[in-house]
């Protein structure tokens, strides 16, 4: 017997009767509840797939459903010794860490009651579904800007989940980052800087040289505010992108472009150096993240997102509402009544060297509120 409620993971709609019974309702236009679930489906899979695929995430993040990060290397390396007749080598562990990722699940009810249905044309539902899969969008980019942006631990019910390497005192997991080329840190090396006066091509530099005393080497990523791009523009040695109707000058520089324009404001506005600035929607003004992308959904890139428990990538669906009362569509309810668009989703920090945030604005840092 197939398994029903939120235990089906054989769909995206999770209605609880199969389509030959949605076929024998109809919407106020005469349009079958079949396809009003088909709708569901195209919309909620387009969604899940640029949850991951989007220039961005893709850049920014790795998927993960284990509820922990583990096992990253922390504190000063050592060299190896000379081996001779009558002495070994002193046999050494690494010192690794780790820390544990938030769940949370955002949920958007559809808000089709009894009534709303006897009167609803299929446009109006198709309209509903982009409401309800747009919340779940702003939802998603919203927790990972605010990780982004803030300094502190998230409080998670077995342990923390830390950001970005910071002074000791800002955090309830010390970090050490790991030696490299020589250089040894501490627990107070601080990745979240602030800085008055507003961008400047001092701080781009200093985010730059942050990333590569840690062995993350260019091209390099930066995510500002759309306020903030008169401002990065103008910068002494900014080169603007260029297209296929553009011919540059000799001696002009130019950015080139490394992906396809998306339609939610994204957008990549030129170069400076080793780094690439983008427009990102959700940063607030005077506040930017950089960071290295090693590939699309690289483990090794700054943000790991959790999902649920039996998904590879965080996955959008359509269930019943816990409040929903009676699910059997035989007894007399309206199959599409009370349902809503659900997951579960954590967003934490993967690799704690790899990205650095500025706060532009002021000489005190203060945690961004993502939009």
């Amino acid at each position: 017997m197939a398994i029903k409620g939120f235990r089906d993971m054989s769909s995206l709609v999770n209605v609880g009767v199969d389509d030959s019974v949605l076929q024998r309702y109809a919407l106020a236009d005469g349009v079958t509840y079949d396809r009003l679930v088909g709708e569901l489906r195209v919309v909620l899979t387009a969604l899940n797939g640029e949850f991951i695929r989007h220039p961005l995430w893709s850049s920014l993040i790795a998927t993960q459903d284990a509820p922990n990060v583990t096992a990253y290397n922390t504190g000063s390396s050592t060299y190896a010794e000379e081996l001779t007749d009558y002495t070994r080598p002193e046999p050494k562990h690494a010192e690794v860490q780790g820390h544990m990722l938030p769940l949370r699940r955002p949920a958007a009810a559809l808000g089709w009651t009894w009534l709303k249905l006897k009167d609803m044309t299929f446009a109006e539902g198709q309209a509903d579904i982009r409401l309800a899969a747009d919340s779940l969008r702003n939802s998603y980019r919203r927790y990972i800007f605010a990780r982004l942006l803030k300094r502190g631990d998230d409080l998670v019910s077995s342990g923390y989940s830390p950001g970005f390497a910071t002074a000791a005192a800002n955090t309830n997991l010390d970090f050490t980052p790991p030696s490299f080329g020589g250089t040894d840190f501490t627990a107070d090396h601080e990745h979240y800087v602030a800085a008055a006066g507003g961008w400047t091509t001092t701080i781009i530099d200093d985010m730059e040289s942050e990333l590569k005393e840690h062995g993350h080497m260019g091209p390099y990523r930066l995510l500002i505010a759309s306020a903030d791009a008169a401002t990065v523009t103008g910068l002494t040695g900014f080169a603007f992108p260029t297209t296929g109707t553009y011919v540059p000058a000799p001696s002009v520089a130019v950015a080139i472009s490394e992906e396809p324009a998306t339609d939610d404001g994204f957008q990549f506005l030129g170069s400076y150096k080793n780094t690439r600035i983008y427009i990102a929607p959700g940063m607030p003004q005077h506040y930017g993240f950089m960071y290295r992308s090693y590939g699309s959904l690289s483990p090794m890139n700054p943000i790991r997102v959790r999902a649920e428990r039996g998904y590879s990538a965080p996955t959008a669906r359509v269930l019943r509402e816990a409040t929903g009362g009676v699910q059997d569509a035989e007894r007399g309810v309206d199959p599409l009544m009370n349902l809503m668009a659900y997951m579960e989703v954590g967003v934490g920090v993967g690799n704690r060297t790899n990205g650095t945030t500025r706060f532009v604005n002021n000489a005190n840092w203060a945690d961004g509120v993502a939009i």
